[in-house]
């Protein structure tokens, strides 16, 4: 799939992000948005880049609490600055969606379900990031390897900001999409707590296919965890651990999504 549009260079892409920040979100995308409907709001993309309805395959809008909407825009431009420099603007969002009448997150319009993240390289569009592990994990050698290290890049770029984030070790029902929510996060980073298997699991599958440290992937934090976690914070220069402060873990996440997707080695 070819996109016609050019580029933006990625400093200028930044510039661009930040301004939208100061004008209004996304404005300087030139996306020209709907008018919100009564306390969600509807877009057509995240941080100027086009989302795309999984069930479908379609160019989609989806509707947000704005709050959650603004999140997602950091993410995004958090996430682009720290995959690798050949990797370009436009990117591609897809997703099952974020508002859904129900109980919880999704009917607060609090929550995203990720599928896949598309890059411009060399002009064309390129998935980068794929949540369907019901798919890839048959998967073998190099593309396994690749696709299982930008996947938990990617997740620990999400971990990063949001204290909710359920991936495929969570259970079954994520065997083909990321769920995000900021229900406890809110407006500010996530913090680590050794209580959330969802959290847990994702630092052990760190530690095992980003960094190398085989940990067993069970939703227990405990000596072994603890250990290995603890030798990935050495290794980038950090001192403690994950439960000695929220900048740590934060740390955690920066390097592992930098190490995952291939932008610097440590």
């Amino acid at each position: 799939m070819v996109e016609t549009s050019q580029p933006l260079p990625r400093r200028r892409v930044l510039q661009l992000g930040a301004l939208g920040a100061a004008v209004g979100v996304g404005s300087a995308a030139g996306v020209i948005r709907p008018t919100p409907a009564w306390a969600l709001v509807s877009y057509n993309e995240i941080w100027g880049q086009r989302t795309y309805y999984e069930g479908s395959g379609q160019p989609s809008y989806f509707s947000y609490d704005a709050g959650f909407y603004a999140r997602l825009e950091t993410w995004l431009s958090y996430w682009y600055a720290n995959t690798p420099g050949t990797w370009v603007t436009p990117l591609r969002v897809w997703s099952y969606g974020a508002y859904v009448n129900k109980p919880g997150a999704h009917g607060l319009g609090r929550a995203f379900d990720l599928t896949r993240l598309y890059v411009t390289s060399g002009g064309t569009i390129t998935r980068t990031f794929r949540a369907d592990y019901n798919n890839w994990r048959y998967l073998t050698g190099t593309a396994l390897t690749l696709t299982r290290r930008w996947y938990w890049g990617t997740s620990a770029s999400l971990h990063y900001h949001f204290r909710h984030v359920l991936t495929y070790p969570y259970n079954s029902e994520h065997w083909n999409h990321i769920h995000i929510d900021n229900l406890i996060s809110g407006s500010g980073n996530s913090n680590f707590a050794t209580s959330s298997e969802a959290q847990v699991k994702h630092v052990q599958a760190c530690c095992t296919y980003i960094w190398g440290y085989a940990t067993t992937i069970d939703g227990i934090w405990g000596p072994q965890s603890d250990t290995n976690s603890r030798r990935v914070l050495a290794r980038v220069g950090r001192s403690g651990g994950l439960t000695t402060s929220q900048s740590n873990w934060l740390y955690f996440n920066h390097v592992s999504t930098r190490y995952g997707m291939g932008t610097q080695a440590y």
